[in-house]
Parts: structure tokens; C-alpha cells; sequence
């Protein structure tokens, strides 16, 4: 008998195709030592199916739909870390939605010019409603509709959520992976600044809900239009005020510290009515008034049509499509105003120093070419 894994298994994510790829990753971690989300072939999770027969004949139940086996992933969690984790189930849900955002944002912004070459949405990170019980015996299968206690495990065959695609996960968002990363041991690691980081990751579920499959194939105007909701509350959440309500104009402003490259990007060449008088402001400024007009029509019973959400320039991303960006967009102004990147010291060696550089360039220009795209080329000229 194998000695007691060091590992926990916390949550099975069929969804998700982790490993298999030479441009998709081993594990990700968000940068922390202590939980990740790893291929079922991972060497820990191996552990914790040979010292477990349950646990190995849950995690080889999967099947595409036509009887081909697939390997899941796996959200595991340290020994040390898990009396932690398991006292406090938002922390683990709140990992789960910072790797899917992370993952999925860089994915969504450069879908037009490259096409789609990894997740695309937030239920490839859906974790399965089954849970291993402590002493690894049974599986037990709760969800708000069913509860099953130690259902049987002989001749079980499931599937992923057939809905979606099960692409690779490539890359993810580096600069914001490592930000959310840190944001999430400040609150549940070291348990500080826990007003800030609680719009972080409320921010988060609501962004994770935007990136979800929100209306079928066969879907009204109406429910298509109703997916700016999750979008605007995301940006809301990071922008409220303590004192009084939110209002578009915290959002806006929120929007506007954000530090882009791209000098036309910083340039306020909009501008909007405000109080009876011509306020200024940059395109994802201007994005986002845009996405909170179609919010209001929609949810408020207005007259409503497509070109609500269609942008200005030709072939240009819809509105959204550029939803995702401008979100980022306010979750960077957020994470940086509170906790600012770290900037490589003097003794730090130039060429981690220019890799750190060049990677959060890169991030930046994915985002970037995203809102240029959204008014075109000529336009600049």
C-alpha cells in the first residue's frame, strides 16, 4: 500500500485538455506553490489514483461521446494547504476563475486575426459535481438539483460537456495570471487587504459568467443582448465607490488609468455630453459607454436593434467581442492601482529584466490590436 498522497484531489474539469499539446502547459499555477490545475496523467494526481481505486475509476470513466477514452484535468490542492483550502471552498473557486480568465481573454481578443486556437469559454473550466470523499472510499454527487451518496463507480461512463469544443489550453495571459496570482495569497494566503481583493474575485465571477455559453444557437436578440450584463457588472464591481452607488462615469474613469502602449490609444478623441458640457475620452473609454447604453436598452425594455451591438468601423469586432478587452482593461487599472507590478531591481540580471519587458509588451499588443481593430485602419491614417 502506497503512503499517504501529498496531494488532495479537489475538483475533475473534463472539459478541459491540459498537457497534450506541445504548446499547451504541464500545469498552471497562477505562479503559487500549493494548488494547480494539472493533466489526470500528472504525476501527483497518479498518486492519488494508485493509492485510491475510486478515485482511478472515476477519473477513467471519461469518454468523448463515442466511447474514445480522454484524460481529464484535475484542480489539486498541497497536504499543507488543504485544511485551509477546504475550510474556505471560495478560495478554490476563486483559482478556478482567475486561470479561466486569464486563459480565455488573450484567446478572445485575437480570435478575428488569428482564429481560434484555444479555450474560448468559461465551461471548459466547469468542474464536475462529484467529490471524493476524505478516506478516498466513494464518490459522493451533489449539485443544487440532485444529491447522490457514494453512487457507483462498476461500469460508469461520463462525458464532458458535449456544448463546447475541448481544445487545448495554450497559452494564457502571463502579466495577468501572475497579478491575480498574487491578489489571491494577499486575501487567502495572508489573509490582508480583504475589502480590495474581494472586488478582485467578485469581479471575476461575474466575468466568468460573461465568458459562458449564455444563449443557445437558436437565440432572440433579446438574450444575445442580455450577455452585456454579466460584462458591465464585472466592471462595475472593480469601479464602485464605497460611499454611494456605482455610476458609468467610475467606470469610465477606471478605465482611463489604464496604461497603454499604443499612444493612439491614450489619445482622447472622443467625446461625450456630460452635466451640459463636452467631456473627452479615450476609445475604450468610449467602448464601454457603448456597452453600458446596450446593457440599459436591453434590460430595461427599450427599442433595441442589432446595431447596438455593432461597433463603427468596417469589419470591425463587435461590441461583444470587445467586451472582453475593455474588461481587462479595468481589471489591470484595478490590480495595478492597489498593488503595482513589481519593476526588476538593479541587481536583478538585464536579461530577465528585458524578458520581464518584453512579456508584458507582448500582453499589451494583443489587447492593443484588439481596440484598434475596433475603428479601423484608415482611421489612423
Amino acid at each position: 500500500m502506497s503512503t499517504i498522497p501529498q496531494w488532495q484531489l479537489m475538483f475533475v474539469l473534463p472539459n478541459l485538455r491540459l498537457g497534450e499539446h506541445e504548446r499547451s502547459p504541464s500545469e498552471v499555477t497562477l505562479g503559487l506553490e500549493g494548488i494547480a490545475i494539472v493533466p489526470a496523467s500528472d504525476s501527483r494526481v497518479v498518486e492519488i489514483r494508485e493509492r485510491f481505486e475510486s478515485a482511478d475509476r472515476f477519473l477513467s470513466s471519461f469518454h468523448d461521446g463515442n466511447g474514445t477514452a480522454i484524460t481529464p484535468a484535475a484542480l489539486i490542492v498541497r497536504e499543507d494547504w488543504h485544511s485551509r483550502i477546504v475550510a474556505n471552498p471560495e478560495a478554490v473557486i476563486s483559482f478556478r476563475n482567475a486561470v479561466a480568465t486569464a486563459s480565455i481573454l488573450p484567446i478572445r481578443a485575437q480570435g478575428q486575426n488569428h482564429g481560434f486556437s484555444g479555450v474560448l469559454w468559461s465551461e471548459s473550466f466547469d468542474d464536475h459535481p462529484a467529490r471524493l470523499r476524505p478516506d478516498g472510499s466513494k464518490f459522493d454527487y451533489r449539485t443544487p438539483a440532485l444529491n447522490s451518496i457514494g453512487f457507483r463507480l462498476d461500469g460508469l461512463q461520463l462525458t464532458p460537456d458535449l456544448r463546447v469544443p475541448r481544445p487545448h489550453l495554450m497559452y494564457a495571459d502571463e502579466n495577468l495570471a501572475d497579478r491575480l496570482g498574487r491578489a489571491w495569497w494577499i486575501r487567502y494566503g495572508r489573509k490582508r487587504d480583504m475589502q480590495k481583493t474581494a472586488k478582485v474575485f467578485r469581479s471575476l465571477e461575474a466575468a466568468c459568467d460573461a465568458l459562458g455559453l449564455r444563449f443557445t444557437s437558436h437565440s432572440s436578440l433579446s438574450a444575445v443582448g442580455l450577455s452585456t450584463v454579466p460584462w458591465t457588472t464585472a466592471i462595475e464591481v472593480l469601479a464602485a465607490p464605497e460611499a454611494r452607488d456605482v455610476k458609468k462615469w467610475d467606470c469610465t474613469q477606471l478605465i482611463g488609468r489604464h496604461e497603454f502602449s499604443d499612444p493612439r490609444l491614450r489619445r482622447k478623441m472622443f467625446w461625450v455630453k456630460l452635466k451640459g458640457s463636452r467631456c473627452h475620452m479615450t476609445q475604450a473609454q468610449r467602448i464601454y459607454l457603448r456597452l453600458h447604453e446596450a446593457r440599459s436598452k436591453f434590460v430595461h425594455g427599450d427599442k433595441v436593434s442589432v446595431k447596438l451591438l455593432l461597433t463603427d468601423g468596417d469589419e470591425a469586432p463587435p461590441l461583444l467581442s470587445l467586451a472582453s478587452t475593455i474588461y481587462r482593461t479595468a481589471l489591470m487599472a484595478y490590480l495595478e492601482g492597489h498593488w503595482p507590478a513589481r519593476v526588476p531591481s538593479a541587481r536583478e540580471s538585464t536579461s530577465w529584466a528585458e524578458l520581464l519587458r518584453q512579456h508584458v509588451r507582448d500582453n499589451h499588443a494583443v489587447y492593443e490590436d484588439h481596440l484598434l481593430n475596433a475603428i479601423g485602419k484608415s482611421y489612423w491614417d
